[in-house]
């Protein structure tokens, strides 16, 4: 029997070619003989020929009929490898999906899942896009990223939106530099000058800590090596500065201000969700619901 996904007319024609008349045809695929033989005259009409030869034992394939068979047969069984492999994806875990964040926030975040994730699903193939949050949130709507690891993530119409745990950004010094909560004055301040959350801290700063030198930086990573090596002041968020260090060697300052950090898993309201889908997506989250107890 021809593949339901093949159309109805080919359907139609292969099965009256392998029970040798409408009749047989028909009772196969429990029609009316009428609209059976309404179909084969309109393919007859579009393709100018004809198929079948009637006579009172039924039906005998043409010449173009017999080569309408090998290629109706070969479309079948196109259509039903491409059905299968509709079914493997949505019931197994298989696909490629493309995960979202940043760098510095990617480092910490997606070890801990990729350890537990990949060797288990080994079917599931994963890349990695780099940006900082905007971007990623932008590559999410264009859907140049399937799922993106967002900080501070604004509402969107075309995305859902799924929390996973809190950070903050603070003022960060080598923890032996830091007496009763004050680094001394020559200490300069480090940053990332384009960062929202930096700005908002700067404006806030006591005289204290505005009058300091100030040091802009490329990247959190740049900032972080300075402020672990003693160099200065580091605005860094408290996960981005903790990671790969030993604990306890940052400190924060006494008395300086703070911006808290939300990061959320985000995707397209419309993101197909096989079941690999669903897996990558509830394995990002129990990452994020681990961290969120740390």
């Amino acid at each position: 029997m021809a593949d339901p996904l093949l159309p109805s007319p080919l359907r139609y024609f292969l099965a009256i070619a392998e029970h040798g008349s409408f009749t047989g045809a028909a009772r196969a695929l429990r029609m009316g003989q009428p609209a059976i033989t309404a179909a084969i005259h309109a393919l007859e009409k579009e393709l100018g020929t004809t198929l079948f030869l009637r006579t009172a034992r039924g039906a005998t394939l043409t010449a173009t009929g017999s080569e309408l068979v090998i290629h109706a047969r070969g479309l079948s069984q196109r259509a039903s490898e491409l059905r299968h492999a509709i079914s493997d994806l949505e019931g197994t875990p298989k696909g490629r999906f493309v995960i979202g964040c940043h760098e510095s926030l990617g480092a910490y975040f997606l070890p801990g899942f990729a350890r537990r994730f990949l060797p288990e699903h080994p079917a599931i193939e994963i890349s990695l896009w780099n940006g900082n949050s905007r971007d990623v949130m932008n590559s999410v709507v264009s859907r140049i990223v399937d799922l993106g690891v967002v900080v501070n993530p604004e509402p969107h119409p075309d995305c859902v939106i799924m929390p996973l745990f809190s950070d903050r950004v603070e003022l960060l010094a080598l923890a032996s530099l830091v007496k009763k909560g004050e680094v001394q004055a020559n200490f300069p301040l480090l940053y990332v000058p384009v960062l929202h959350q930096t700005q908002w801290i700067l404006e806030r700063l006591p005289a204290a800590l505005k009058d300091r030198r100030h040091l802009a930086c490329s990247s959190m990573e740049l900032v972080k090596s300075l402020v672990a090596d003693g160099a200065g002041i580091g605005i860094l968020p408290r996960r981005v500065a903790s990671h790969g260090l030993p604990k306890g060697r940052l400190k924060p300052l006494a008395h300086a201000p703070g911006f808290d950090d939300h990061i959320a898993l985000v995707r397209r309201a419309d993101l197909h969700e096989t079941r690999a889908a669903r897996l990558v997506i509830d394995a990002l989250k129990a990452q994020g619901k681990a961290l969120s107890r740390q």
